[in-house]
């Protein structure tokens, strides 16, 4: 997925779709399974969240992957 395009028919094709993403800050707050990949519930307030350092690569819900790529915090990569 390179453009936003794909990335609105994708989210609209299956909510439930995961991303592959780089974070490119130095870190992110994001609430992650036990096996460190993204919750789908990940906009609920009371979710605990992990603190993930910059250039790590992990699988979180698309929408999350758009929110993220948006704020400049993660890339989403093949």
């Amino acid at each position: 997925m390179t453009g936003k395009p794909e990335i609105a028919t994708a989210l609209a094709s299956s909510p439930t779709e995961m991303a592959t993403v780089v974070i490119t800050v130095d870190h992110v707050y994001l609430p992650l399974d036990d096996e460190g990949a993204g919750i789908l519930d990940w906009a609920v307030s009371n979710n605990s969240t992990t603190k993930v350092a910059r250039r790590t690569r992990l699988n979180v819900p698309l929408d999350l992957a758009c929110f993220l790529c948006d704020r400049d915090q993660a890339e989403i990569v093949s």
